[in-house]
């Protein structure tokens, strides 16, 4: 550090004596920022404040309350994410048709990002972890955040790469690292350096690069970040890529340059001693030519009509709560699917589009998912709306049932905080019986 910065180490070091920054963005496909200033107005635990990034918000919480115990954060409208690690997607104009790989996104954070610009469009991200448990966090947040048109993988990305040769419009990377830029944010992090690890963590991201570059189309874009300072990790990749893969480096959106320190043609460096937030590289690529792939409309084979009996069991469990949307079938799971690839892989698919109903074998009928809730919550006719200081909210995040009141038929609806929605109920004789599930309830 003391040869990459020169006269700015020494400011440098002492950042690292500062508290690490404390930020979330927020998802405006599910909550616009004029109704998350209301809600934040109405918060006396909360303050927060624009980062300067022009994306999230850095906070402060009170009497040692948590991002987690906040309704908007059940309700999905807010992921928790380092100002820095929010820029490289920031980099870019992104286009709600796009076909994007998200190669190695748990734990979500970018990949929320990304849904959010695609969501309700013809678009979809695919975000691949290859990490079995790291997967399941991805798919947790996915369901938590509602988005609408991600379909998560557990597959090697050399394994994608061979489904989606020249297929993909944007490609991210936010590749693993040795996470020199997170030795404030957790001190924990740094007995785990070491010189070793640095080139261990160089040659897989070549590996994985390799398979990103594959599944690019002619003009695509690619994105490449890590949280480490160590040049073998960022600009020597830099150079790998446009030295080796012939990719072409190109300059992001004045935002980045803007909020980061310039290093070489397309690249960027966030430092804490400078800007809000932890250590971050970024650089911008395009892969040479233009678009030559037409795209098909068809869904992919995988997913199956249902049956008549299906779709009559289903209508007898749920009545017309699925009515308005494209209800396939996907192995054991019943999906609502907007946009997808064409085809898909035969193996290694976790979750698709939004899960719409599990079959209950001990009660014998379907039972609407958390995730419909959290995707289309806020558009059911049923719904209570709750004030963001309604006490039923805790009430029902606690798995408590509620009061229905007048009005309410018997049937499916949804329980929303500020028309973002929580989760799900039941209403019969007056009663609103909670379905958020047991492993999230507080």
């Amino acid at each position: 550090m003391d040869k990459l910065l020169g006269s700015d180490a020494g400011a440098f070091f002492a950042a690292h004596d500062k508290e690490a920054y404390k930020a979330f963005h927020l998802n405006t496909a599910r909550m616009s920022k004029a109704d998350f200033e209301k809600w934040l107005s109405s918060q006396d635990k909360l303050t927060a404040a624009p980062c300067k990034n022009g994306y999230g918000y850095i906070y402060s919480l009170k009497d040692g309350s948590t991002i987690g115990s906040l309704s908007l954060h059940h309700a999905g409208a807010i992921y928790s994410q380092d100002p820095s690690a929010q820029l490289p997607v920031c980099g870019v104009e992104i286009s709600p048709d796009m076909r994007i790989l998200d190669m190695c996104a748990a734990p979500g954070g970018k990949t929320s990002q990304l849904a959010m610009a695609v969501d309700g469009g013809s678009g979809f991200v695919l975000a691949n972890e290859p990490n079995p448990q790291r997967n399941r966090i991805l798919i947790s947040n996915i369901e938590r955040m509602g988005y609408r048109n991600v379909i998560s993988s557990c597959l090697d990305p050399a394994d994608i790469a061979d489904v989606y040769p020249g297929y993909f419009d944007l490609v991210l990377v936010d590749a693993p690292c040795s996470g020199e830029g997170m030795f404030r944010k957790y001190p924990e992090s740094i007995e785990q350096w070491s010189v070793d690890n640095i080139m261990l963590c160089a040659s897989r991201q070549r590996d994985i690069l390799n398979s990103a570059v594959r599944c690019l189309k002619d003009g695509g874009i690619l994105i490449y970040s890590t949280c480490t300072y160590a040049p073998e990790e960022d600009e020597q990749q830099l150079e790998y890529m446009i030295n080796e893969l012939g990719l072409l480096s190109f300059e992001p959106s004045p935002l980045v340059s803007g909020y980061a320190l310039k290093t070489a043609d397309g690249a960027y460096r966030a430092y804490p001693h400078l800007y809000e937030g932890e250590g971050q590289f970024m650089a911008y690529l395009k892969k040479p030519g233009s678009e030559i792939r037409k795209y098909g409309s068809r869904l992919p084979s995988a997913l199956k009509e249902l049956s008549t009996s299906e779709a009559k069991a289903l209508k007898d469990s749920v009545g017309s709560l699925f009515d308005d949307h494209p209800l396939y079938k996907y192995r054991d799971r019943y999906v609502i699917v907007r946009s997808v690839p064409e085809i898909l892989p035969e193996r290694g698919i976790s979750s698709i589009g939004v899960t719409a109903a599990v079959y209950d074998e001990k009660k014998k009928r379907f039972v609407p998912h958390h995730q419909f809730f959290s995707a289309y919550g806020n558009e059911l006719p049923c719904r209570l709306d709750l004030s963001p200081d309604d006490p039923d909210i805790r009430q029902y995040l606690n798995g408590m049932e509620l009061t229905a009141g007048d009005g309410f038929s018997k049937g499916y609806g949804a329980v929303c905080v500020s028309s973002v929605a929580l989760g799900g109920i039941r209403i019969a004789g007056g009663r609103a019986k909670n379905l958020y599930p047991k492993g999230l309830r507080e």
